[in-house]
């Protein structure tokens, strides 16, 4: 074969590379964009997985349990203690949130006609009711959020996917890991399975922050509530624990029924509310999340709120609720595989020398 030829012969074999490499690019963009809930669905049972793996992990280092025994008794235990807390309070919180549903829409009209008491706060409302486009974008926000995830398959279904997807994942994590290696040149096993151990250690660290963050909130919120004499202090205390898991807009959405029951009963009961929570945000913001996630990836707040409003906005609550994990994982993953495998790699001998 002359050289000619065998040029010739590389340049197509290129070409098709170049082909085959683009043609996969496009098909994972395209699956990505047309099955986003899917894969929105995947990550937040692979995050279950991890809720479920941590404890058994634990129970597992410290006892004479497998693997599955260890979580099948997590699991038992977890189990317990949502019937014990379905049967101690299920009724009262049930009864509490069809009060805060009477409650709210109330004081928000007299918050309004209160403030139109005072020139500056007149003018506040009469300009928001005449934003008709403001008003429907927080419509069309709102409609999005509180459909979860129907417009996919439905609320319960999902939840029962999400489920599925984190018990199968937590029971046998070896076959998902054994399959992905496969997919891997030999040459490159290593290194990526140093990434996967990195990848679960940041992750790990980043929900026991988010927990530990949810605890506190949930519980301070409860406690100054109730020594604020304030209606439905546990079930306000719940609200707010459940929602810091959205960091920066939770606290803010918990925040707004709070303040309007406060206000329900005086001005400065609001007042007292509000300093409330500006104080247990602040001791979460810059004490207790940055101590405990010191080990995980410091996220940018700014960051973090433009891809929380554009994954709110594009796929609803699921989206709020896997923003800052797929941060997390999508730092990690840059960080080791471009900035660590790529921008500060020393170059070989041989191309330093060339």
């Amino acid at each position: 074969m002359s050289s000619n030829q065998h040029d010739l012969s590389e340049f197509r074999q290129r070409v098709w590379i170049v082909a085959g490499v683009a043609t996969l690019t496009i098909s994972a963009l395209a699956a990505v964009w047309f099955g986003y809930r899917i894969l929105m669905l995947i990550f937040a049972g692979l995050l279950l997985a991890l809720f479920f793996s941590l404890p058994a992990a634990w129970l597992q280092r410290h006892t004479f349990l497998s693997q599955r025994w260890a979580l099948a008794v997590v699991l038992l235990v977890l189990t317990g203690l949502i019937v014990a807390f379905s049967f101690k309070f299920a009724m009262s919180i049930n009864q509490e949130f069809a009060q805060l549903t009477q409650v709210v829409p109330g004081s928000l009209e007299a918050l309004k006609d209160w403030l139109r008491k005072w020139p500056l706060g007149s003018y506040f409302v009469d300009m928001i009711g005449r934003a008709p486009s403001l008003e429907s974008a927080l419509q069309d926000w709102s409609s999005r959020v509180s459909s979860l995830f129907s417009t996919t398959f439905g609320v319960l279904l999902n939840i029962v996917v999400i489920l599925f997807i984190g018990l199968f994942a937590a029971f046998e994590p070896s076959i998902y890991r054994n399959g992905l290696m496969r997919l891997i040149y030999p040459s490159q096993r290593p290194r990526i399975a140093r990434l996967l151990i990195t990848l679960k250690y940041r992750m790990s660290w980043w929900l026991i922050g988010r927990l530990s963050s949810m605890t506190v909130i949930g519980v301070l919120c409860g406690l100054g509530l109730w020594a604020l004499d304030i209606p439905m202090a546990f079930t306000l205390g719940l609200l707010a624990a459940l929602l810091s898991f959205i960091p920066y807009l939770g606290p803010v959405m918990s925040s707004v029924p709070a303040l309007l029951v406060a206000f329900s009963q005086s001005p400065t009961s609001m007042l007292h509310v509000a300093i409330l929570y500006l104080a247990i945000q602040f001791l979460e913001s810059y004490f207790i999340t940055p101590l405990i996630q010191r080990e995980a990836v410091s996220i940018p707040p700014a960051l973090l709120l433009a891809v929380q409003v554009w994954l709110g906005l594009f796929a609803g609550l699921i989206g709020l609720l896997v923003a800052e994990p797929l941060i997390v994982l999508s730092m990690a993953l840059v960080q080791r595989l471009y900035v660590e495998g790529w921008v500060e790699r020393k170059p070989s001998p041989s191309t330093s020398d060339s």
